[in-house]
């Protein structure tokens, strides 16, 4: 009778031990999630196209090296600059050279608080 009591007591001993990495892992990605929300990205690039209606503006670029196309939303909060100075929205068209300032969700897609319009290259 002690043999099926001492491996039952192993079994669920290792079925414990073996759920908590899972359970460290998933905290710990839930807290990089978190701190990446929270810190606002840069992406620059070449606007590809840009749809006023859907208030969305789509680049040829992202973060530094990357030559991938990104979507980025904007709203009436966005702040349209050209050169460092203040800029309108009317300015940025397929072609341009941007730097934006957002944060960038869950999806990928980036909430621009800054546009910033430069010359080009």
């Amino acid at each position: 009778m002690r043999v099926p009591i001492t491996l039952i007591t192993l079994v669920l001993a290792g079925a414990v031990f073996s759920a908590l990495p899972a359970v460290a892992n998933q905290a710990a990605a839930e807290a990089k999630e978190t701190m990446a929300a929270g810190k606002e990205a840069k992406w620059q690039g070449e606007v590809v196209r840009m749809s006023k209606d859907k208030s969305t503006l789509q680049i040829h670029g992202g973060p530094a090296p990357s030559q991938s196309v990104r979507t980025i939303a904007f709203d009436s909060s966005t702040t349209w600059t050209k050169g460092g100075k203040p800029g309108e929205m009317d300015e940025v068209k397929a072609g341009s050279f941007v730097i934006v300032l957002g944060h960038v969700n869950h999806k990928g897609v980036m909430h621009a608080t800054q546009v910033d319009l430069r010359l080009p290259r």
